[in-house]
C-alpha cells in the first residue's frame, strides 16, 4: 500500500451515458474486491414539472439495481421542481443529493444549468434558499471553476459558504474548456482557503503516480472522484489501492468486465443495437491499451449481438467466460 494514499476514498465521478447503474455493478462485480473504490455520484436526473416524479425516470438509482453506494446529482434551477424529486429519492432511501454545477455542454449551458448556472452567484443562492428549509435530504455540490472564466468561482463561492452543503466538490476546469486542456491545480489551490464546506476534488486523476503528486501536494483533500480515467483503465481503481496483477490475472479480470458489461446492458432492458452500441463506447476506450486497435475497427462494423459474442470468445480464448458466446 503506498502510505500517501492510504487515507484518500476514491469515488466513481457521475458520467452521463456512461457510469449508469449496469456500468457501476459489472466494475464492482469483477473489481470491487481489489479496490477501495466503494462509491459512486450518479449521472444526472432532471429535474422535471409536476407533484409527483415518475419512477421509471429514476430506474438507475433503484436501490435493487446498484451494488455500489451511490449518491443520487440531478440538474436544474427551478426550485419548484425539486422538492417531488428529493421526496422521490428519499423514499428510496437516499440521504443526499448532489447538485449538478459542472456539466459543460453548451446546449446545458445555455439553459443556464449545469456550468452554465456559474455566471449567476445570485440565481444559485436563489435556489438553495428555497430548496433547503424543506429538503428531506443534504444536498452536495458538484462545479467547475466557471462558466467563461475562472473568476467565477469566487462570488459562487461566497454563496455556498452561507448554506449548510455536505460537501463541494471541485473540478477545476471552465465550461467553455469541455475536458480540454489540464484540470488547473495552481486555480484549485487559491479556492481552497475560501471553501467553508469540506472539499471533494474532480478532475484527472488518472495514474499512480498523478494521484501520489496530487495528495503530497493537497494532504487536506481526502476524497477523490475518478472519471474519464476509469473508463479507460478499469484496474485504476485497483492500482491506487496498492493491487497488482500480472499479465494472466489482468486478461482474466479484464476478459470478465466486458462479459459482465454486455450482460448488464442486455439484462437492463435496452434493445439489442443500444446494448452493442454501449459495448462499441467502450471499446473505443479500451482500444490501444487492453485490446488491439485492429480488434475495435472490427467490432465497430457489427450489428449483430451474436458476433460480437463470438469475436470476444476468439479474442480472449479460455480467458472468455463459458456460456457466453
Amino acid at each position: 500500500m503506498i502510505e500517501e494514499l492510504e487515507s484518500v476514498e476514491w469515488i466513481l465521478a457521475p458520467m452521463d451515458g456512461v457510469t449508469d447503474y449496469p456500468y457501476r455493478n459489472a466494475w464492482m462485480e469483477v473489481f470491487g474486491a481489489y479496490s477501495r473504490m466503494r462509491k459512486a455520484v450518479s449521472p444526472f436526473v432532471s429535474l422535471v414539472p409536476g407533484a409527483r416524479v415518475r419512477l421509471s425516470l429514476l430506474k438507475d438509482l433503484f436501490p435493487e439495481n446498484n451494488r455500489m453506494e451511490v449518491e443520487p446529482q440531478f440538474l436544474g434551477n427551478e426550485a419548484g421542481y425539486f422538492l417531488p424529486m428529493a421526496e422521490a429519492l428519499h423514499s428510496m432511501g437516499y440521504s443526499t443529493l448532489d447538485w449538478n454545477l459542472g456539466c459543460p455542454v453548451r446546449n446545458v449551458a445555455r439553459k443556464q444549468r449545469g456550468s452554465g448556472l456559474l455566471p449567476h452567484p445570485d440565481r444559485i443562492a436563489s435556489f438553495l434558499e428555497k430548496v433547503l428549509p424543506s429538503s428531506p435530504v443534504a444536498l452536495s455540490v458538484k462545479l467547475r471553476l466557471g462558466y467563461a472564466s475562472d473568476s467565477e468561482i469566487y462570488p459562487v463561492m461566497d454563496v455556498l459558504n452561507a448554506f449548510p452543503l455536505a460537501y463541494v466538490a471541485v473540478h477545476p476546469r471552465i465550461g467553455l474548456q469541455l475536458y480540454g486542456g489540464k484540470a488547473d491545480w495552481d486555480k484549485f489551490e487559491r479556492i481552497l482557503p475560501v471553501m467553508r464546506h469540506p472539499c471533494v476534488y474532480s478532475g484527472d486523476i488518472d495514474s499512480v503516480e498523478t494521484a501520489l503528486v496530487f495528495a503530497r501536494r493537497f494532504p487536506s483533500v481526502r476524497r477523490v472522484m475518478l472519471g474519464r480515467a476509469v473508463i479507460a483503465n478499469p484496474f485504476l481503481p485497483c492500482y491506487l489501492s496498492g493491487f497488482h496483477f500480472t499479465e494472466k490475472e489482468q486478461t482474466r479480470l479484464f476478459a470478465r468486465f466486458l462479459a459482465a458489461l454486455f450482460r448488464n446492458y442486455r439484462d437492463s432492458g435496452l434493445s439489442g443495437a443500444t446494448v452493442l452500441q454501449r459495448q462499441k463506447l467502450f471499446w473505443s476506450k479500451f482500444a490501444g491499451r487492453f485490446v488491439p486497435e485492429s480488434a475495435f475497427e472490427r467490432i465497430k462494423h457489427f450489428t449483430e449481438e451474436g458476433e460480437y459474442l463470438c469475436f470476444c470468445r476468439e479474442t480472449f480464448g479460455e480467458e472468455w467466460p463459458e456460456g457466453m458466446c
